[in-house]
């Protein structure tokens, strides 16, 4: 029974966070619509922050956990070591992969994700980065050793323009009534191709386009009487 109530806690309040935002939200709120009384959510988790961490850790704890066992049997397995997009595969279909099993349920997560990955609050973010840190960095440095003449910071850069595409990806369409037409599982292996080869792209500008320090300046332009 009290795993029971401990779990409806967690669904409304998931469900409410996402739609309201956690600040809006009260715990009566919470209470109401799960109907319990106050002291239940005060016993399993003690606070509304509490109760937060708790959701965090049970949506990203499982992923995490797939994510570094691909990542174990990569390095354990792979002859001369995984490639760019084996390490990229592991990365990217655990969350991808969750999504598609949990259903309506991962829009209520992809908002609320959104809404801490994009706050303000110092606490908050503090709270999204401690779920996802150990496995970002574990996953960076795989990739970082298996491109040696990449800068370091430049590939861990890489890294969370990959995660910001997979939560596009993931939520692509839930606002806007619009799916993707295409498969999900092909839409897994776009993503994986895409970030794989954006991941080992050369750091330099390829022919055609100026380095930065190559482009002229706004004094010169004028100087020439040129136009943007």
């Amino acid at each position: 029974m009290a795993g029971e109530t401990r779990e409806r806690i967690l669904e409304v309040a998931e469900r409410l966070f996402a739609t309201a935002g956690f600040a809006s939200t009260s715990l009566r709120d919470i209470t109401a619509e799960a109907g319990v009384n106050l002291a239940a959510v005060n016993y399993h988790f003690g606070s509304k922050e509490a109760l937060l961490v708790a959701i965090l850790e049970r949506r990203i704890r499982p992923r995490k956990y797939r994510r570094r066992a691909l990542l174990d049997e990569l390095e354990a397995r792979a002859y001369g070591g995984p490639t760019v997009e084996q390490i990229v595969a592991a990365f990217v279909s655990p969350p991808f992969q969750s999504a598609l099993i949990e259903g309506s349920r991962r829009r209520e997560m992809l908002k609320l994700v959104g809404q801490l990955h994009s706050q303000v609050n110092p606490e908050f973010r503090r709270l999204f980065i401690q779920q996802f840190d150990e496995v970002r960095i574990r996953f960076t440095a795989s990739l970082q050793r298996v491109l040696p003449d990449i800068d370091p910071e430049e590939v861990a850069r890489r890294v969370m323009y990959i995660v910001g595409a997979m939560i596009y990806m993931m939520s692509w369409g839930e606002e806007s009534g619009h799916p993707p037409s295409q498969a999900p599982e092909r839409l897994l292996q776009s993503l994986i191709e895409f970030a794989s080869a954006g991941m080992a792209a050369p750091a330099t500008a390829p022919a055609g386009i100026p380095a930065p320090e190559t482009l002229p300046t706004d004094a010169s332009v004028a100087a020439h009487g040129g136009h943007a």
